[in-house]
């Protein structure tokens, strides 16, 4: 069965909340209990609320001073954009992409894929280096 109308507008609220704010227990609230995300279209699923909450949590636990804005483009469907520091590097970072969300009866998500474009200046140079 699929949400609610409106559910999407109000799960990508609640989601840009924990983005903000970095809050995981929020963020474990949006997923059902065998939710699949995927980091990229092209990578394996990570499976079931806990795991996709800890990946999260790695990830916000690198960075502070962290931005975030979302936009719905359809049901379903959002752009979003953040900044932040990497705090081990003292570099910034910006991220840029556009997620895909499938909810369920209860308007949580089932499924999260997301299509991500990342710039570190440091980070870059060193995959410049890598590649030469």
């Amino acid at each position: 069965m699929l949400a609610e109308a409106g559910a999407f507008d109000a799960w990508l609220a609640a989601y840009a909340r924990a983005q903000d704010g970095g809050d995981v227990a929020l963020l474990g609230s949006l997923f059902s209990d065998n939710a699949k995300f995927f980091e990229t279209p092209f990578h394996a699923p990570i499976e079931g609320r806990e795991a996709i909450s800890d990946v999260f949590a790695a990830v916000w636990a690198r960075l502070t001073d962290v931005s975030f804005e979302i936009e719905k483009i359809s049901d379903g469907w959002a752009h979003w954009t953040s900044g932040a520091i990497i705090e081990a590097l003292d570099e910034p970072q910006r991220s840029n992409g556009i997620l895909k969300a499938d909810l369920d009866d209860e308007g949580r998500c089932s499924s999260l894929t997301f299509w991500t474009e990342r710039l570190s200046v440091r980070e870059a140079d060193m995959l410049a280096q890598r590649d030469a």
